[in-house]
């Protein structure tokens, strides 16, 4: 019995050794396939990772190029569509109206910071009538990209600002190229932009090429800027076989524009104040080549003025007023423009060879009063004597009015649809009292019924302006 007892328990020993001995081998068995599963699911996660790690890291260094590229030049948009309605009336009481005038412009802004001392600036536009294809009477440098043409894109600004002594206590930056001579003081107020220009608009408003020199006196005089200027209006080329018109203008100075700026601004009552005070000297103005004239220098100009702005004044109201006084010295010379119905002895201001000196002036002054933060409303009014004259050919605005040998009136509300864009509504009335308002050549006429339809009296022009500025 008890040989049999000890035998059973050997038998079931062994039999459980053997048990155990195969569920451990194939413990062992599994274990060796899991850790072979794992392994190629790790090798495959390690693949799929390594792809999309070397695909991020391509996308970020694509993403690195792209910025440094972009950083080099900063792109920015001006967008403008309008909407005109302009009824006109002749000296002799008749008229006639020009309606759904509708316009579109665009402007691509680049800037670029090329080192601490150098920055380059830039602006390319292009301004229509809709569905209008054909090129336009853009006969003035100045007015390339600020008139309406065809669909030509034009450079309105390219300039370079290089400070030559950034450390010194009055730094002096050279602006180079096609200065930002358009767009000046006081039109960001009717805008609703912040100063897009340098120059008061009742001054200068047009595409211009030249050298200025800017010193910053905010050492001494806060927020306080000298400019000198100079710039070339127009050039004849006289280098041997070629000649600007195809005729002998060896006779021929080019224009040259010269001219002093002071800026500044402080705070004064809570609000912002801006004076611009100016000299500018034309010498050799010529006649316009659209006329005709573009081989005759005419005389010299002069002009003076001053611009004072008031900003954010209790928090409701912008406030502005110009002045400009103009002296002009015709030199004898004339050309004629009797094809056109003109004199054909018409110079600077004159019907003849006369060298009798002429003054103008004019003052343009405007309010703007903010109801909340989407609507403004505005009004403006500007006066300009009998030889009142300046360089605004190049301005954006369709009618110039403030060229206008008479009176003109605007008002207009805007309402702002986001802090890039707005909508404009609009009135303007001019009153002409003298002919030739916006040229600088012929003999200013008093306007009366006498001139019948040879002069326009009045004009009304009513507007709507989408504009953008991103």
């Amino acid at each position: 019995m008890t040989k049999k007892l000890l035998l059973g328990c050997l038998c079931t020993g062994a039999l459980a050794s053997q048990v155990n001995a195969l569920t451990m081998q194939e413990r062992i068995l599994k274990l060796e396939k899991t850790i072979e599963l794992q392994q190629k699911e790790l090798e495959e996660l390690k693949d799929n990772y390594y792809e999309e790690d070397i695909q991020d890291l391509d996308k970020r260094v694509t993403d690195v190029e792209l910025r440094s590229y972009t950083d080099k030049i900063q792109l920015g948009l001006g967008f403008k569509t309008e909407l005109h309605h302009y009824d006109n009336t002749y000296a002799d009481g008749t008229g006639y109206s020009t309606d759904d005038i509708w316009r579109t412009k665009l402007q691509v802004n680049m800037n670029s910071e090329i080192s601490d001392t150098l920055q380059f600036s830039g602006r390319l536009s292009m301004y229509k009538n809709w569905g209008d294809s054909t090129s336009r009477n853009v006969f003035n440098d100045s007015m390339q990209g600020r008139k309406p043409d065809d669909s030509k894109v034009y450079a309105e600004r390219a300039y370079i600002d290089w400070t030559l002594n950034p450390k010194s206590e009055v730094p002096i930056t050279m602006t180079l190229g096609r200065q930002p001579s358009t767009d000046g003081p006081s039109h960001q107020i009717k805008e609703d932009t912040a100063r897009k220009g340098t120059y008061s608009a009742l001054a200068f408003d047009g595409a211009a090429d030249g050298i200025v020199f800017t010193a910053d006196l905010d050492k001494y005089i806060s927020s306080s800027y000298l400019r000198v200027a100079y710039g070339t209006p127009n050039v004849q080329d006289n280098v041997a076989g070629f000649t600007y018109s195809g005729a002998d203008n060896k006779g021929f100075k080019n224009t040259r524009v010269a001219g002093i700026f002071y800026d500044t601004s402080f705070e004064s009552l809570n609000f912002k104040n801006l004076i611009q005070t100016y000299f500018v000297k034309g010498q050799d103005l010529n006649a316009n080549p659209a006329l005709g004239g573009n081989d005759t220098n005419v005389g010299d100009l002069s002009l003076a003025g001053i611009s004072i702005g008031g900003m954010n004044i209790a928090n409701k109201w912008d406030l502005f007023l110009q002045y400009a006084h103009v002296w002009l010295e015709p030199n004898g010379n004339t050309f004629d423009m009797s094809s056109m119905g003109g004199s054909p002895t018409t110079g600077l201001l004159s019907d003849s060879a006369s060298t009798q000196d002429k003054t103008g002036n004019a003052l343009w002054l405007g309010t703007r009063y903010t109801i909340n933060d989407k609507w403004k409303v505005g009004a403006e009014y500007n006066k300009g004597s009998k030889n009142w004259f300046s360089f605004t050919t190049g301005t954006n605005d369709p009618l110039n009015k403030l060229a206008t040998r008479g009176e003109a009136y605007e008002l207009y509300t805007i309402y702002k649809i986001n802090k890039f864009a707005n909508l404009r509504l609009g009135y303007t009335q001019i009153d002409y009292e003298y002919t030739g308002s916006q040229s600088h050549l012929g003999a200013p006429q008093k306007i009366t019924s006498a001139l019948g339809q040879n002069a326009i009296k009045s004009v009304q022009n009513s507007y709507l302006v989408f504009n953008l500025l991103f």
